[in-house]
């Protein structure tokens, strides 16, 4: 029995029976799937960051930076400029603009030489 053809329109078909206001919090459901978690590291974790980060500023080495910012991922390839402990930012060079992160943003740090 050949299955190609059958088309389950799921959602589809119940679309038209549902308030506008339903679609629109299932859309909504839907998409929080995607949220991702802001990190909550202990003192450890952020150690083990920072240690990264400065291993990467004194070795001038570019780094991609997986990062935290409104639920989602992001990532960014460059290399930090500076590194700002005080505030507990960096500042990555990204082709010619400096973007400032917040390192307990940070998700993953991968170091290239």
């Amino acid at each position: 029995m050949n299955m190609s053809n059958n088309r389950d329109r799921g959602n589809v078909k119940w679309t038209a029976m549902m308030l506008t206001e339903h679609v629109k919090l299932l859309r909504e459901w839907h998409d929080s799937d995607n949220d991702v978690r802001e990190p909550d590291y202990d003192e450890f974790e952020l150690n083990d960051i920072a240690d990264g980060l400065n291993i990467a500023y004194k070795a001038e080495s570019y780094v991609r930076i997986k990062y935290w910012i409104n639920k989602r991922a992001e990532i960014i390839e460059g290399q930090i400029v500076e590194l700002l402990p005080n505030e507990q930012m960096i500042k990555v060079r990204v082709k010619d603009n400096i973007i400032k992160l917040n390192v307990r943003h940070i998700l993953k740090i991968d170091i290239f030489d």
